[in-house]
């Protein structure tokens, strides 16, 4: 009795093992994951666009899947983009534009499908951005072809289209963080760009680094990040240097738009081995006063020596000197 209770709960838990490892095993990729964040997909108002989708059903089973069109907002870190169900007024909203076709499809296992969008932009559309999510997920959370398994993911693309016309491109550097001294390096730093524009920019960051008599001495670039209007994202750096001479200004250049326009900050930090310094001058001061010291004492040896050399001379000369009074007695 005691081995079948035990082995009831052992049989259960490789049940419920098998039936995750199913459920993780139907997993969904959309590629690409951005679609025209390059400037590819430009419009004029009034004209139409198409871009094709790919949808790939990793798992060994068929699969319904939907295709739906939907809005998003970016998260606080400037990076994450999370889908909105509801309808908006969202400025840069694409939703409303985007045709998809088919919206429904059935993928078999290992199977890859296409979506093609259609794009439509109305004649008085706003210049600048507009974008979109286009999600796919299975047609209910629990639905697969021919299995009681489920599935419950939602992939999707970014889709950025720019509508042509009179865009306000305009972005700033700003929140510099770095030590303004340091004794060693490297010295790492952080800043943010805030973009102020109608459409998304994706800059690209250079950092030159300049010592006290204004020579350059080094210079990096930084990896690029995509900024959505009204977005701001951080970025850091590293002066890799160790050992540093005193001043520095580092100038960082920052290239965006179409246009390429360029915006650029300053800032002034200090390198240099302050404690290592000290310990050194002590050294040489220490050194020196063994010096001093050795110096008097061998100076006052030599004195010595001269005045025993002083003082045995005149005892010879007085001695001689008598003799010579004998003599002349």
């Amino acid at each position: 009795m005691i081995k079948k209770l035990l082995i009831l709960p052992t049989i259960l838990f490789f049940a419920l093992v098998s039936k995750i490892d199913a459920q993780e095993a139907l997993t969904l990729t959309a590629s690409p994951t951005r679609v025209g964040d390059d400037g590819s997909l430009l419009a004029l108002p009034g004209e139409t666009l198409q871009t094709t989708l790919k949808i790939r059903n990793n798992s060994d089973q068929s699969i319904k899947i939907n295709s739906t069109v939907l809005d998003f907002i970016i998260a606080e870190d400037g990076s994450t983009p999370t889908p909105i169900d509801e309808e908006t007024n969202y400025r840069w909203s694409l939703k409303q534009w985007v045709t998809l076709a088919p919206r429904e499809q059935i993928l078999g296992p290992q199977q890859i499908a296409y979506v093609q969008a259609i794009i439509s932009v109305p004649p008085d559309a706003l210049p600048g951005g507009h974008y979109a999510m286009i999600a796919h997920q299975p047609a209910t959370n629990t639905e697969t072809i021919g299995s009681g398994a489920g599935v419950n993911q939602r992939v999707g693309s970014l889709l950025y289209v720019i509508v042509d016309g009179p865009i306000s491109e305009e972005a700033f550097i700003h929140d510099l963080r770095f030590p303004k001294f340091s004794e060693f390096g490297p010295v790492d730093f952080s800043f943010k760009i805030d973009n102020q524009s109608d459409i998304h920019i994706v800059p690209q960051i250079s950092i030159d680094f300049y010592n006290l008599l204004g020579r350059k001495v080094d210079s990096i670039t930084l990896p690029s990040k995509n900024i959505f209007p009204l977005m701001t994202r951080d970025f850091t750096g590293r002066f890799t240097k160790i050992w540093g001479s005193g001043f520095y200004r580092a100038k960082i250049n920052v290239l965006y738009g179409r246009e390429t326009q360029l915006t650029s900050s300053s800032f002034i930090f200090y390198l240099l081995p302050i404690k290592l310094i000290a310990a050194l001058i002590v050294v040489i001061l220490v050194l020196l006063a063994m010096g001093i010291s050795v110096r008097r004492h061998l100076k006052h040896r030599n004195d010595n020596q001269q005045a025993k050399i002083d003082a045995l001379e005149a005892e010879m000369a007085r001695i001689k000197e008598d003799q010579l009074k004998k003599y002349d007695n």
